[in-house]
């Protein structure tokens, strides 16, 4: 009854999952070459050996190589059994028949060319083999050899068992009735005889019977004689039978609820890395890893999705949920939260549980077995409980659109839960950490809050782009934060110490620490839980030195990979040195001390690269050719743990700064086109929590082709230098030749220059000769023309006043004809012998000198006097500008000249206003009358001839010379022209002139 009761209540509640982790490999996922793999051994290196129907195996925990008659040259692919000393590195192998004889040694299989002599395979028949017998019934071990790790042997008769040394001599023998249902094998070199009931004998110089033990009706025995393991395996179990001074004794590897599906053929258990090799008849190779972590759920809940939980005895602990566990099962489940918030839990010191639920806070009573609870309401949805030393309940909320979170506090040990709200911490707050001084840590929006409740004092420490998961406090009390999206860091004097994310950035999304006994954290993330070094954290810290992260995911037993953070606690620690982590899937258990650390520590080997047509085989130096431009240089490493633990880099010492590139998970680094020389590659490894690397170096020597070696870049030079030097002698016979050539074409050339100098000479003095009587001719017209076309305006102008009042209209408009034809001729002479004069004077009329432009302008004004009297002008001069300007005095005058002499006659009865100004670098000068004005079409013809002086054609004879000779003028002098003018009102003409 007790009985069923028992089993009822298993069923009733949770359970831990199996403690194996099972993969296969086979033919049908294209690992094997065929599925019945008749035996099994590792070999010196921590490689494993399988024989199978179709090759010739090695497995290094990823990689499957087969050697068979594509690669070994065996004339058969049908392997029998391994023989042979793992300790000596020698294994050996048979193909059928004997035809091919396989020796393995140095991490690789060698067909021998000597055929095995029929000596050697009458011995290799009678070694201890695999048993093909499923059952003990007849083992007929009689005659059988019984190889030691030493190479000694014990030899099985019918009387008798004699000891062998490794040179085939005798050395003891020792009385003993054979029976062919008895059982003879080694255990740590130590010869035992098994009878069919169990009794069992151990031969130290002479049989002694010790014991017996129970082996299970219908089991089969394999025994792995390289190994020197014995295995019983029933339907169901396998056991491996271990020895200890004095007894045997027999342990469960592996235990599954099924009967098996497939046929056990050999076996291997790898101790260091609890790992079961089972190969099959039919099914390839299964490996059971026997893992040391547990999985807790409550069977009778679909939703197995952990947050909070929290120790409340010395070996049990509490969910969010209110289901109690120990480390193997779940104990009860009182359903206390099964709807709600499962983020928060905490246990005051009387063990009352108080449990966060959106806006509520629920206190579970310890003295009513937790069947009565408490309850507060509260405006802001909870984020974050805790209870510190002093039993002081801590409650963080979130903010909502109305209103803002402020902490609060509980006093546990009042009767009365009131809460007390702390006005001073007005932010929303998700985590509490009570520090060694008695202060709280609280994580806020993008900050950290320090509280001294003793002192009332906050200090707040920006967390920048650290989204604070939560925050530990290790047994040094270093404080480090967990973050959502960066990874972990150290908390020391207000500055985050950001660590290095692990190599395959698991560590992006940290949830929480937790640190055991040897000062190795262990976190929890997104991808799995991860182990690492405190020591190497901070070495890191100080240097910058590597981190061995070790990480442990689904192969190790999990369910999944996604643990869960943003809860409060994240983790437990049980005082019987178990801890439990929550995830997406069940509750993690394990005692740090007792999980099974497959550390990547063991040696690598270098010694074989793959090229594009060929395979290499080397030890510290490869020598390669120039027909290969690609090398796979292959790593081989035997790990049978996480691959994410394999870290491998390399180096390439091509230049000084070479860097380390990651392998990753390849263990093969390639390299394309590799310069002539001889080249450094090394290749460094993390294997343990020391994080320390080992380190490999491999010379690799690139030959050089004919044109890239050293004698011949010399001939190469010699013979380039001898070119230059007789190209330099062509060129200075050439140069010296050109040179007389060119000499004598001087020569000639300087004759000719001689000539046309002394031809110059005589235009010079030629064009001096007519400067000069072109200045006598421009003196005479000054004084021989000039001066009495002057007297002739002059004597017209009285004729004209004279006549003014005649009676006779003909004489007087003729005497007006003369006046003004005279006066005409005597200005345009004048202006035609003043630009003459500019130009016959070498002046350089961009020649600019500080002038008084009010001399200038006032000379001119009185020039005009008296004709301005006659037709009734008034002539204005405002000065607006420096008296003293940059100009040209003579050109000046002559422009004035010219303006003011157009104005005067086109003006009767009116104004003339003359203005000057300035600007940075420009002179204005402005001539305003109130005149006729300019027709529109000589205004137009000025304008356009201002721009295209060059090409239009000049119209004096219809527009006369004086503003022809302006825009010359003003040309020469890069200057503008603007003209304003409407008729019957006016004109007005601007001067605009550069000062520099």
């Amino acid at each position: 009854m007790n009985r069923f009761y028992l089993i009822l209540l298993l069923l009733q509640f949770g359970y831990s999952q199996q403690n194996f982790h099972e993969e296969w490999y086979s033919a049908d996922t294209k690992h094997l070459p065929q599925n019945s793999v008749k035996s099994i051994s590792p070999d010196k290196y921590g490689f494993i050996w399988m024989t199978t129907e179709n090759g010739l195996v090695r497995f290094d925990g990823e990689k499957f190589k087969v050697y068979n008659s594509s690669n070994t040259n065996t004339t058969s692919n049908r392997f029998l059994y391994l023989s042979g000393n793992i300790q000596q590195d020698s294994l050996r192998s048979f193909t059928e028949g004997y035809s091919d004889n396989i020796f393995i040694t140095k991490r690789k299989a060698t067909k021998l060319k000597k055929v095995a002599p029929e000596k050697m395979a009458l011995e290799y028949e009678n070694k201890r083999f695999y048993l093909d017998y499923n059952y003990r019934t007849n083992l007929g071990l009689l005659d059988t050899k019984i190889y030691d790790s030493k190479g000694n042997y014990y030899l099985i008769k019918m009387n008798k068992i004699s000891f062998f040394d490794k040179k085939s001599n005798t050395t003891t023998e020792v009385g003993h009735k054979y029976s062919p249902t008895n059982d003879y094998f080694l255990i740590e070199n130590d010869l035992i005889c098994m009878e069919s009931n169990g009794t069992y004998s151990l031969y130290k110089d002479k049989f002694q019977t010790l014991n017996k033990i129970n082996i299970p009706a219908n089991s089969k025995i394999i025994y792995n004689h390289l190994s020197q393991q014995y295995f019983i395996c029933t339907p169901k179990e396998t056991l491996l039978l271990k020895k200890t001074t004095k007894k045997l004794y027999l342990t469960t590897l592996h235990k599954q609820n099924n009967n098996r599906d497939y046929i056990i053929r050999c076996a291997y258990y790898d101790l260091k890395n609890n790992k079961l090799f089972i190969g099959t008849d039919n099914k390839g190779l299964a490996i059971f890893t026997l893992n040391k972590f547990k999985i807790l759920t409550n069977k009778n809940n679909i939703n197995n999705v952990y947050y909070g939980a929290i120790p409340i005895s010395q070996n049990e602990f509490v969910t969010a949920k209110g289901e109690f566990y120990n480390k193997d099962k779940i104990i009860r489940d009182l359903k206390l939260n099964t709807s709600g918030s499962l983020y928060g839990i905490t246990i005051d010191h009387q063990k009352n549980i108080w449990i966060q639920n959106k806006n509520k806070l629920i206190r579970l009573n310890k003295i009513t077995n937790y069947k009565s609870h408490d309850i507060i309401n509260f405006n802001l949805e909870v984020s974050g409980i805790f209870c510190d030393s002093k039993n002081k309940i801590w409650i963080g909320f979130k903010n909502d659109e109305n209103e803002l979170a402020v902490v609060a506090t509980i006093n546990a040990n009042s009767k009365e839960i009131t809460p007390v709200f702390l006005k001073h911490i007005v932010e929303p707050v998700s985590f509490f950490v009570e520090t060694q001084n008695h202060s709280i840590l609280m994580v806020g929006k993008k900050t950290i809050i320090t509280y001294d409740e003793t002192k009332n004092k906050i200090k707040r420490i920006p967390t920048g782009k650290n989204e604070v998961r939560s925050i530990f406090i290790c047994k040094d009390q270093k404080v480090w934060v967990c973050t959502y999206n960066n990874g972990f860091s150290l908390l020391q004097n207000d500055i985050f110490y950001k660590l290095p994310y692990d190599i395959n950035q698991f560590l992006t999304s940290a949830h929480c620490i937790n640190e055991d006994n040897n000062g190795h954290f262990w976190i929890s993330t997104n991808k799995g839980l991860i182990e690492v070094d405190k020591k190497s954290l901070l070495k890191h810290i100080e240097d910058k030195s590597p981190i061995y992260y070790h990480h442990y995911d689904t192969e190790n037993g999990f369910l999944t990979n996604e643990f869960n953070g943003g809860c409060q606690p994240c983790n437990v620690k049980l005082d019987n040195g178990y801890y439990v982590y929550p995830s997406l899937n069940g509750l993690v258990v394990f005692h740090p001390e007792k999980v099974n650390k497959i550390l990547p520590s063991g040696d690598f080997f270098i010694n074989e690269v793959e090229t594009e047509n060929k395979t290499i085989y080397f030890n510290d130096t490869l020598f390669t050719d120039r027909e290969n431009n690609r090398l796979n240089i292959k790593i081989d490493f035997p790990y049978f743990g996480n691959k994410n633990n394999i870290h491998f880099e390399a180096r390439l010492q091509l230049e000084e700064d070479s860097k380390w590139v990651n392998i990753l998970n390849e263990k093969t680094i390639s390299f394309t086109h590799l310069p002539p020389g001889q080249h450094t590659l090394f290749i460094r490894k993390l294997g343990d929590f020391s994080s320390k690397y080992q380190t490999k170096k491999i010379i690799i020597c690139v030959p050089f082709l004919y044109y890239e070696t050293l004698w011949f870049k010399i001939i190469v030079y010699l013979l380039i230098i001898g070119i230059f030097v007789y190209g330099i002698r062509l060129r200075y016979y050439y140069i010296q030749k050109k040179n007389e050539e060119l000499e004598q074409i001087v020569h000639e050339r300087t004759s000719t220059l001689i000539k046309t100098i002394d031809t110059l000479k005589i235009t010079k003095n030629s064009l001096t000769q007519e400067i000069i009587q072109q200045k006598k001719l421009i003196g005479t017209i000054s004084h021989d023309i000039k001066s009495p076309l002057k007297f002739l305006s002059i004597t017209a102008k009285h004729l004209n006043d004279k006549l003014l009042f005649s009676e006779n209209e003909t004489i007087k408009d003729n005497a007006k004809i003369v006046h003004d034809s005279a006066n005409q001729l005597y200005r345009f002479v004048e202006n035609l012998v003043d630009y003459s004069k500019i130009f016959m004077e070498h002046n350089d009329i961009n020649k600019l000198r500080k002038e008084n432009i009010d001399i200038i302008i006032l000379e001119k004004i009185n020039l005009f006097k008296n004709m301005a009297e006659a037709n009734a002008v008034t002539i204005t001069y405002k000065n607006f500008a420096p008296t003293q300007i940059n100009l040209n005095e003579k050109v000046i005058g002559i422009i004035v000249h010219n303006l003011l002499d157009n104005a005067i006659k086109n003006t009767i009865s009116g104004t003339i206003a003359i203005e000057t100004n300035i600007t940075t670098d420009k002179i204005y000068i402005s001539i305003e009358d109130t005149g006729s004005g300019m027709p529109k079409e000589i205004k137009d013809y000025y304008l356009n001839l201002q721009k295209n002086f060059e090409t239009d054609k000049l119209a004096i004879q219809n527009y006369g010379l004086g503003l022809h000779l302006v825009l010359e003028l003003l040309r020469l002098l890069k200057g503008e022209l603007k003209i304003y003018s409407k008729e019957n009102e006016g004109t007005k003409i601007t001067l605009i002139l550069d000062t520099n």
